[in-house]
Formats: C-alpha cells, structure tokens, sequence
C-alpha cells in the first residue's frame, strides 16, 4: 500500500498529501513538526514516511483551527529547536494576529508552511460536496485573501512555492517565515480518490 501511494504521489506534481509527504521526510533531525487541524494532520497521517528525529505535535481547538499559528510558536519555543507547521489556509487567517510578536517577546525559529486551496479542503471530500448550489458558500467558504500581502503586513518573511522540487530550498531559513503553496480544492479530491484506489488494490493483490 505505501509503495502504491509513493506512486501516485511521484507521478504528479504539487498536491497536498505530496506536500505533507515530502515536507516530513526533510525535515532535520531535532525539528518540531506541529500539524494543523482539519486536511493537513490527515494528509501527515495517510502518507507520511516512518521516521526518527522528529516531534510531532497537533492541537485541536474549540472550533478546530482556533488559535494554531499561536499554539505552532509557543511549541517551537518551547522545544529550543527548529520548528515547522503545516496549516492549512483558513487556519492561518484564524490566527492571523498570532504572527504579530512585541519587539521584547522571543521569535521562534518556526516555519509556517501553508497549504492555500482558497477555503475549506475538506469538504469537497465529504458528501456534501455534491450540494452544487450552495456548496461553494457554506462549505467551500473561498476567501480570496493575498497571502503574501498577509505575510508584508506584519513584518514575516514569506515565500510562494509552485514547484514541488523547490519546497527543500524554501523552507531553510530562521525565524519566523512563511511558505505558501497554492492548491485546488478539485484537484486534491482527485488525488485523494486516487490514493485510495492505489491502497485498496495493494491490499487486494496480496489477498
């Protein structure tokens, strides 16, 4: 079953579990690796390589996203070593203000990789997906927010990745930053369903 899904993910380009899968695998020893609610714990948790080194944490607000880009920087403070969390999107936004830090307060060296599907991801995997009419607001919830304009605004580096091959080069760095790679909530459900297949027959075949 992993060596059917590492093939699915190898023959495309930039996906959202693709993106978990190869963002654990290169991270340093010694790294924290705080997990975002909703899609991206459940991507880490479908694809993710077995591997030492690492400290994986996830937290799980009242409304699920609450409060996570606060909760990624006080764990990376904490655990005096590199950090890096996978958010997705409507996560960020949540806490948006957890980036602004006063100018006495520690900086953690803690970066933000942001999976931006303009929305709620998730749900475009759950059966209603299929409400066409009214999906797109209730669910879907697009905000259309800059991202980058987001990072200028309070002072963070920030870097877009388009290119899977460039993620190793873009989340080196210290401090507090922010990586964004921009997906499509569509094209994530294909992968998805895909995986599944992958898995699904691997299994069979041993059967």
């Amino acid at each position: 079953a992993r060596e059917g899904v590492d093939r699915v993910l190898d023959s495309g380009g930039m996906s959202e579990p693709r993106l978990a899968r190869d963002l654990a695998d290169l991270l340093p020893n010694g790294s924290l690796l705080f997990c975002g609610s909703s899609m991206p714990v459940r991507d880490l948790d479908q694809v993710m390589r077995p591997r030492r080194g690492i400290r994986v944490l996830a937290n799980r607000g009242a409304s699920g996203i609450d409060g996570l880009v606060s909760t990624a920087i006080g764990a990376t403070i904490a655990h005096n070593g590199p950090g890096y969390a996978l958010l997705g999107d409507l996560s960020l936004l949540h806490d948006q203000n957890g980036l602004i830090l006063g100018p006495r307060e520690p900086r953690p060296d803690l970066c933000l990789v942001v999976v931006n599907n303009d929305g709620g991801g998730i749900f475009s995997l759950l059966p209603q997906s299929a409400l066409t009419d009214c999906f797109e607001r209730v669910f879907g919830t697009p905000h259309g927010v800059d991202i980058g304009y987001l990072a200028a605004a309070t002072g963070t580096p920030y870097t877009s990745v388009t290119d899977i091959a460039d993620l190793p080069k873009a989340i080196r760095g210290e401090g507090l930053r922010i990586v964004e790679a921009r997906t499509d909530r569509e094209e994530n459900a294909a992968v998805h369903a895909a995986l599944r297949d992958a898995a699904q027959a691997a299994v069979r075949a041993v059967l």
